[in-house]
């Protein structure tokens, strides 16, 4: 079976490839870079490029598409919304056509986000039916390409889905995201290349953290069983805050520096949704596997490796 993979470059399209591999799909990529695993063809362009798209969809003929093309640091959703909306929105058009004239049958994975849901379920589970109520730039600019897909498998009978998922961490993620940029100035300090306050933003937000080893699993289960015309939500089963996750990290590093409020970094408290998994569940037999704390030591463990290499 081929499978193309769109955003194989980022930090969830390495570990999606790696995942696919392990189960023996035939990968083609699409990306602005060069895959670091080897598969079957690679495809250079940019979503939001129809043209390119199409020459990737054609040449490829594949199966499924699992498209994870898009911009995903929702801060920048307030300062660059144009580019955000062109590769968000209408980068996932430019897919939905190429497939529609090239690979009608295939079956297709957007990757939408929990963003879409909005704050305005506190205290209870969202389940994929519930109204989307977006409430920044990036969720809205995920909740059209969400409702774009589902409406292509409604007018034109296309094999398409959307995964919803939380927040997803792990090693190798940016340290522009929060959990990556505590371990990054942590294990910097553990290591004495810096004796400065460590930066942070609201510790208080309560977040619900997925290992990306358990999202692009996911995200394979899908693909091979999940339902056309569906949405389905991705999260594990724990909510904690940045707080928690900062302490954590401290006692991983052995450092327990002074904590200084960044305003860049602070944003107000935020409730968040608490996604039901029971659909995912149901179709794919899907339930996250790896723990918190493994995902933190693991992500402690490469930030420490590539901080020491590097000095």
């Amino acid at each position: 079976m081929r499978a193309l993979i769109t955003g194989s470059q980022g930090f969830v399209g390495r570990y999606l490839i790696r995942e696919m591999q392990t189960h023996k799909w035939d990968l083609s990529a699409f990306d602005l870079l060069p895959p670091a695993a080897d598969v079957l063809n690679y495809f250079r362009g940019d979503i939001q490029d129809k043209f390119a798209v199409k020459n990737a969809v054609r040449q490829s003929v594949p199966d499924v598409c699992i498209h994870l093309s898009g911009m995903a640091f929702v801060p920048d959703s307030w300062s660059n919304a144009e580019k955000l909306f062109s590769v968000n929105v209408i980068g996932t058009l430019n897919l939905l056509e190429a497939f529609r004239q090239y690979a009608p049958g295939a079956k297709i994975l957007v990757i939408s986000s929990a963003e879409v849901y909005g704050e305005h379920f506190p205290g209870r589970f969202v389940r994929e039916q519930d109204a989307l109520a977006p409430a920044n730039h990036y969720a809205v600019s995920k909740a059209a390409a969400d409702q774009t897909a589902l409406l292509y498998a409604r007018q034109y009978g296309m094999r398409v889905m959307t995964a919803r998922p939380s927040n997803h961490i792990g090693p190798g993620q940016s340290p522009q995201f929060a959990v990556a940029s505590f371990a990054e100035q942590l294990a910097s300090m553990a290591t004495g290349g810096s004796s400065r306050p460590i930066k942070v933003g609201n510790l208080e937000n309560t977040r619900n953290f997925t290992d990306v080893r358990d999202v692009v699993k996911a995200y394979r289960l899908l693909i091979e069983k999940g339902k056309p015309g569906e949405a389905y939500n991705i999260a594990s089963v724990r909510e904690v805050t940045l707080r928690f996750i900062l302490e954590t990290l401290c006692n991983l590093a052995g450092v327990r520096p002074k904590v200084e409020i960044d305003q860049k970094r602070f944003r107000p408290d935020e409730p968040r949704p608490i996604l039901d998994t029971t659909k995912i569940t149901a179709d794919t037999g899907w339930k996250p596997g790896i723990d918190l704390e493994t995902t933190l030591r693991d992500i402690m463990a490469e930030v420490r490796f590539r901080v020491q290499d590097s000095m």
